[in-house]
């Protein structure tokens, strides 16, 4: 596996802990306004200091929706641009500071890596790429620009991992030796019918998979995990082994149904990540935190144990009193506001929120590049195991030996 991309240029600069010239304001345009997209406008054209500038989709409708959405919080009618050759004059556009995609996952390294060509920053719904080759290209036109690209992992900012992260923190988990993530999500209605979710374009997600055995979805189990270990920033992700089931289905569609890996990291903690969405399971995420002094799981109930007394659990109500004297106060910024605009996905205005906040600020955004790069690759890398018979496949470096530059993850305040 490539370890070092073949096309760094000599004048590249680390994006760890990148921080570009505060913005008074910041003005957006989004590439892809279907159903996610246009939940992502309203979301913008409330938060204080972003402005909706620009619009492109493949559809008109999709466009008339979104300039309705914009002008009925307020803000002034967005330029609309439609197909390939309207991203791409948007993301040339001088008007345009961030460009916000939200498009089929296939498109999102094209598009990404174009717009940072254009000087401008990029944030990406998940995965950020589908292959390492891909993920190699983001880290590149990133450091060569320094242009932010952030993937919009929105489970980083939920209510009980932010708790956990603060009690990892706090040492209440004593070194953390393994933990386990997981995206579980019966979604068998959804990805069979494009009526499910509004959406109007082509079914891509069936598509990759009926052709792919690998983890399609790292990101949401591994995310909040990631930024708790400190990956990249005091340790790494070194290999994986990886495991796929047979598939479900008319014709066995859905390949790899149940797919298992186990990452080893550079200290030698274990994490268990897997993804399943087409059997019929309760959701879950796992997110599951084993240490030295202590232990908490999410799914499928709550549970907490610490040393010395580790048989004394504490489930379901008890540990969600627990969370709360460890409460982030990132809920108590933003999930009022978030669950009146956004209900239960209070969760996406809080990281939209920060985004905006980091921008305006000048200071390093939650995830960096190589957060969405490290995960993503996950994708090609879990596929290339499972081919292999769950043969062990080392997990590029892309911070290029600068894994441990910094010791664990702080998320950036103002002073």
């Amino acid at each position: 596996m490539q370890q070092n991309s073949s096309s760094v240029s000599a004048n590249r600069q680390s994006m760890l802990k990148f921080r570009c010239a505060p913005m008074e304001r910041v003005r957006i345009g989004f590439i892809g306004v279907g159903a996610r997209g246009q939940l992502a406008v309203n979301r913008m054209a409330h938060i204080e200091g972003a402005e909706v500038v620009a619009l492109c989709d493949f559809i008109d409708d999709n466009l008339d929706a979104s300039v309705a959405i914009v002008e009925k919080a307020g803000g002034a009618k967005p330029k609309t641009y439609l197909g390939e050759a309207g991203w791409r004059a948007m993301c040339e556009s001088d008007s345009v500071d961030l460009v916000y995609v939200s498009t089929d996952w296939l498109s999102h390294a094209e598009i990404a890596i174009y717009a940072m060509e254009c000087d401008k920053h990029v944030a990406l719904e998940v995965p950020a790429a589908m292959s390492v080759a891909d993920c190699w290209r983001l880290v590149d036109t990133a450091e060569r620009k320094q242009r932010h690209c952030i993937m919009l992992e929105n489970c980083c900012y939920d209510e009980f991992e932010l708790a956990s992260f603060n009690m990892a923190k706090e040492g209440l988990l004593g070194d953390i030796i393994h933990a386990e993530a997981s995206y579980i999500h019966d979604l068998r209605e959804r990805i069979s019918s494009n009526d499910q979710g509004h959406r109007r374009w082509k079914n891509w997600q069936v598509e990759y998979m009926a052709t792919h055995i690998a983890n399609f979805y790292p990101t949401h189990g591994l995310g909040p995990v990631a930024l708790t270990l400190g990956l990249h920033r005091g340790d790494r992700m070194k290999s994986l082994v990886s495991m796929s089931s047979r598939g479900v289905g008319k014709a066995e569609e859905f390949r790899g149904t149940m797919n298992t890996s186990v990452i080893t990291t550079e200290k030698g903690r274990t994490i268990m990540l897997q993804h399943c969405i087409a059997l019929p399971r309760p959701y879950s995420r796992s997110f599951l935190l084993s240490g030295t002094k202590g232990y908490i799981q999410k799914y499928p109930v709550p549970y907490a144990a610490f040393a010395p007394n580790s048989r004394e659990v504490l489930a379901g109500e008890e540990c969600l009193v627990l969370a709360e004297r460890y409460r982030h106060p990132f809920v108590e910024a933003y999930k009022a506001k978030g669950v009146e605009l956004c209900g239960t996905r209070w969760i996406d205005y809080t990281m939209d929120s920060r985004l905006i906040y980091c921008l305006r600020n000048g200071l390093p955004l939650d995830m960096d590049v190589y957060d969405a790069v490290e995960w993503s690759s996950l994708v090609e890398l879990t596929e290339m195991s499972a081919l292999a018979g769950g043969a062990p496949v080392e997990i590029p470096d892309f911070t290029r030996g600068e894994w441990d530059r910094y010791q664990g993850f702080e998320f950036a305040m103002a002073k």
